[in-house]
């Protein structure tokens, strides 16, 4: 009779202990899986898993003592079955704490990777940005480049352009300076040829005058003492005088004439003072208001009404 109540205590004991078993297992994965946030899921449902699995054990197993009481054939072999339940209620929770402290481990893994990959993404974001910068610039640098070196050289074209205008200009200037100083060099020895072969008739001239007065007088001598042919002599004497007289009467003319032309040309030469005393002599009206040019053509047309 003793044994029989020794034995019932402990069946309930035992009995209570199993049915204690999926609480107690329910607080220590509470406690393990409090600080997994990021795998609060996939923990429950580890959680519920095998607590559900022992609860269902130990319910199994209280159930299977209380039916068996009234039999002590087999309380040890419950007993057993009982307690085996119970070490693998044990290592059910320590494989679901392993598990759910895995998922916690594999969780912050998880976040410092999210963490390190947006550090990359940002880190590539701003290397490509400022690579889009750097080859905007050099773009622009580039243009810029492009833009000074067509400047210069359409720079460089137009001043080869306008060196050969100007050289081809001097050219044309000094062309036309040197042929206007030939003509009037030129000019000038006509003119004074034209008065050395003036002069040079008016000498001729006076010489024939000379030596035809001198025969004029020689014939009148003679024409005294030869009294027969006096007046033919006399009148071919007088002849060739006047034929003496015409040509040295042309001779002056032309001289005059050229004299006009030189006096012209010597008016470009004088300045304007001695323009204004010749003017003063040939009495020009209004000298003293009149310009170089003005001077000379009044007295270009001064010469011209006194010669006509």
């Amino acid at each position: 009779m003793a044994g029989a109540r020794s034995a019932g205590r402990l069946v309930k004991a035992w009995g209570t202990g199993v049915k204690d078993i999926p609480r107690n297992t329910s607080w220590l994965l509470s406690k393990a899986l409090t600080p997994l946030e990021a795998t609060k899921d996939a923990a429950g449902s580890a959680t519920h898993a095998a607590g559900g699995g022992l609860v269902d054990i130990a319910r199994h197993a209280g159930a299977s003592v209380l039916d068996a009481l009234p039999v002590g054939d087999s309380i040890e072999l419950r007993l057993q079955r009982a307690r085996t339940a119970a070490d693998e209620a044990h290592q059910a929770e320590d494989e679901a704490v392993r598990e759910a402290e895995e998922a916690k481990a594999r969780s912050d893994e998880a976040r410092q990777i999210a963490e390190r990959c947006r550090a990359y993404v940002r880190d590539v974001e701003r290397e490509q940005a400022q690579e889009v910068s750097d080859k905007v610039a050099e773009a622009r640098r580039e243009a810029d480049a492009r833009v000074e070196r067509a400047r210069a050289a359409a720079q460089a074209d137009a001043d080869r352009v306008v060196q050969r205008a100007q050289a081809e200009a001097d050219d044309r200037v000094a062309k036309a300076r040197e042929e206007a100083e030939t003509a009037q060099a030129k000019a000038k020895q006509t003119m004074a040829d034209a008065t050395a072969s003036l002069a040079e008739a008016r000498r001729l001239a006076d010489e024939a005058t000379e030596a035809t007065k001198a025969a004029a007088e020689e014939a009148h001598r003679q024409a005294a003492q030869l009294a027969a042919n006096a007046d033919r002599e006399a009148k071919s004497a007088d002849e060739r005088v006047r034929e003496a007289e015409q040509v040295r009467s042309r001779a002056g003319a032309q001289r005059k004439g050229n004299g006009r032309a030189q006096a012209t040309a010597d008016l470009n030469e004088m300045t304007k003072t001695d323009l204004l005393n010749l003017a003063m002599t040939e009495d020009v009206k209004g000298r003293s208001a009149m310009s170089k040019t003005e001077l000379v053509t009044a007295l270009k047309r001064s010469s011209s009404s006194k010669r006509h």
